[in-house]
């Protein structure tokens, strides 16, 4: 079960930042409650309290995640940095020769997306029922640095990563060459980017059509 702080420190990793009241709203607690809480995140340097001001009336606060606080919620960090070198030490010149810093980094993902869903295709392949599948994978990206949940859509599942391990280093906009590779690989189905607005700052948002096969993509599966 999860503690009444565990779920803000998640509100504010989705929104990346709330008011108390938007906190108190989500959370169906009184205004009072949550300041409680969120006083003693900032004593634990979880959180951080940002005055805005506004055009009239008093300024209120939006509250944010610290550094330490982002890593508090996305675990698995030394898993992810772990299969980033193995796979660093694979590279060989021709590998990287001709190729700038960001190619660099695109391929370095992309190979160790393909070799983390080749660790774990055998085991979701067996695995009954789509939304379980979904599941699986959920909690392999989780365990893997990442902050993602899932819902279901007309036409598949959609999933959305809150803590991108390769949007953190190659910044916002674009294809997400860890996801993209990571999800077509170990599920085998179509893929696409989610449209609309989610209500989450930066965050990669895909849906996976089950039981449709990877289609002519940028990539293909080893």
């Amino acid at each position: 079960m999860h503690s009444t702080k565990t779920e803000i420190l998640a509100l504010l990793k989705r929104a990346d930042g709330s008011t108390v009241d938007d906190l108190a709203s989500s959370l169906g607690l009184a205004s009072m409650t949550v300041r409680q809480h969120l006083t003693a995140l900032e004593r634990d340097t979880l959180v951080r309290a940002e005055g805005v001001r506004r055009a009239t009336g008093r300024p209120h606060y939006l509250y944010r995640l610290t550094e330490e606080g982002h890593r508090q919620v996305s675990q698995g960090y030394d898993r992810i940095v772990a299969l980033l070198v193995d796979q660093v030490g694979r590279f060989e010149a021709p590998d990287v020769e001709g190729r700038g810093q960001d190619e660099r980094r695109r391929l370095l993902f992309e190979r160790a997306a393909s070799a983390l869903a080749v660790a774990y295709r055998a085991e979701v392949a067996f695995i009954e029922g789509d939304r379980e599948r979904i599941e699986r994978v959920v909690e392999i990206l989780r365990s893997y640095g990442g902050f993602p949940e899932w819902h279901e859509v007309d036409g598949g599942y959609e999933i959305r990563d809150f803590a991108c391990v390769f949007r953190a280093s190659a910044g916002p906009g674009g294809p997400c060459d860890w996801h993209e590779t990571f999800l077509e690989s170990i599920l085998r189905s179509e893929l696409r980017p989610a449209t609309g607005d989610a209500g989450c700052a930066q965050c990669c948002r895909y849906v996976v059509t089950i039981g449709a096969p990877v289609t002519a993509h940028h990539r293909s599966a080893p």
